[in-house]
């Protein structure tokens, strides 16, 4: 016969892994019905007590891929932090708050990995990519959460060119709070010249501003034009936090809006940007976004 197990939840479920004992079956979960933006929550199910926990409780940021360690004492997961994709171990026989540990945290993406063990060592790999680098192969040290590069697949091809410096910027918004953005200066920046600053409004509408690789929308490309690209973390974008997530909900036009001027304004300030020409570019929410500012 066929069970449902989440008939409770009335938002998306997904992805179920079970334990390695089996008896247990982990997965995705979001609250929200009808909100695919929702932040995704790890439930566990016993399948012999039939009793459903939350092991996410209290943590505000979205995990994505996760997977049991194989004595199935701990969980580790993929989520956003602070726009960049992070590597972190939840472990299941604590109830403190420490028991969720940033592993990894390289100004990077971690976008997949998977993790075994062997003689009590714990072994993870993953593939990371950032501004500034189409994914590799990283060997990640479990302990310290150190990344290795073990394959260079990209390299012939980047030692023929010359990339953008990347820089964060931590920018006031119009309400205080400030605003994570990444700006990208040409190759071979010179700041006794002037530069025309192009603004990157992200579509989704929510969906990071991360050190994602692009080959849609690839910031490098764009620097290499001769542009500053300013490319902020306006209201609604992930890895905030649930609130700043939640934020753009029935204010699209409003104080999201705000943020990306608020963006292009402050580093529009600086002497090697040509305050006569602005521009701004974007897809799907990206697109409204240009055309409302």
């Amino acid at each position: 016969r066929t069970i449902n197990l989440s008939f409770k939840n009335p938002g998306y479920d997904k992805n179920p892994v079970f334990s390695p004992s089996g008896k247990k079956i982990a997965w995705l979960s979001m609250v929200t019905p009808k909100y695919e933006s929702d932040r995704n929550r790890i439930i566990e199910y016993d399948l012999n007590t039939e009793v459903l926990r939350d092991l996410t409780e209290g943590f505000d940021y979205s995990p994505q891929q996760f997977q049991y360690a194989d004595n199935g004492n701990s969980i580790y997961f993929i989520a956003g932090i602070n726009a960049t994709e992070q590597i972190w171990k939840l472990d299941l026989k604590s109830n403190a708050k420490e028991k969720f540990k940033q592993l990894t945290t390289d100004v990077a993406d971690h976008t997949s990995f998977c993790i075994w063990q062997s003689s009590k060592k714990t072994h993870i790999i993953s593939s990371m990519m950032s501004i500034s680098m189409p994914s590799e192969v990283m060997q990640i040290d479990s302990k310290k959460g150190s990344s290795k590069q073990i394959t260079f697949t990209n390299k012939e091809l980047l030692d023929q060119l010359t990339l953008g410096k990347v820089e964060k910027r931590m920018i006031k918004a119009t309400d205080g709070e400030e605003i994570l953005t990444w700006v990208i200066y040409p190759p071979n920046f010179d700041p006794s010249k002037k530069y025309p600053a192009l603004l990157y409004c992200q579509g989704g509408p929510q969906s990071t501003v991360s050190q994602f690789f692009s080959y849609r929308w690839n910031f490098q490309i764009m620097a290499a034009n001769d542009y500053i690209i300013v490319a902020p973390n306006r209201r609604g974008l992930p890895s905030f936090g649930e609130k700043w997530n939640r934020d753009i909900s029935g204010d699209w036009g409003g104080q999201p809006m705000k943020d990306l001027l608020s963006a292009i304004d402050e580093v529009s300030k600086e002497p090697f940007v040509d305050k006569e020409r602005l521009g701004a570019v974007g897809a799907s929410f990206g697109g409204y976004s240009v055309w409302s500012i």
